[in-house]
């Protein structure tokens, strides 16, 4: 079976890679392709909420899962051995997904070196494109506000670590273009590389 295409939208928390996703997701329908997206978000809550420590939940298991905390003023994320393993396994099931055929558009959040060198492994041999969704810090954090749904300082501590590892294919400033610009850029893009 020939492999599917992986596109990976990576950027911090608020970026706007979930629209950005969906946008280019909706783009790829109306030329008749079928792409999925897969996110850590989608996999993250399938842990039971004893391995959270995240706003007023202090999972008992926290330590082994994710901790998400303000210390001292500072945004602050540990992840533990469970944390990682269901990383982990979302990697892998972007991989396996690819491996049976579906094209993927991936909504990504590289935190490590191991992650990124966990991709590499994982995508190899598969047609990928990596893409840095940026968004100017001071609209990050009007949309982390604005969202309510998060907690304030994610993403101005992962805008200093999320792109230290992945090395680029293409670059969309969301601040500056719509999700449907923004998508249009990605598949331009992809359409040169056939």
């Amino acid at each position: 079976m020939t492999p599917g295409r992986v596109v990976v939208l990576n950027g911090t928390s608020s970026s706007g890679k979930t629209t950005l996703a969906a946008a280019l997701r909706d783009r790829f329908e109306a030329d008749d392709e079928c792409w999925v997206v897969y996110s850590q978000d989608h996999f993250t809550p399938k842990l039971p909420r004893s391995w959270f420590k995240a706003g007023k939940n202090a999972g008992r298991h926290a330590d082994e899962g994710f901790v998400l905390e303000v210390r001292d003023g500072e945004f602050d994320l540990r992840v533990g051995p469970i944390g990682h393993a269901i990383l982990a396994a979302y990697r892998g099931a972007v991989a396996a997904a690819a491996r049976e055929g579906l094209n993927v558009i991936v909504d990504e959040v590289t935190m490590t070196q191991n992650e990124w060198d966990d991709w590499q492994v994982r995508l190899d041999g598969i047609d990928t494109t990596w893409v840095r969704v940026e968004l100017p810090v001071d609209e990050l954090e009007r949309r982390e506000a604005a969202r309510g749904d998060r907690m304030i300082g994610h993403a101005r501590y992962q805008l200093d670590i999320v792109h230290r590892f992945a090395d680029y294919d293409l670059t969309v400033d969301t601040g500056a273009l719509s999700p449907d610009e923004a998508a249009e850029a990605i598949v331009s893009f992809l359409g040169t590389r056939r």
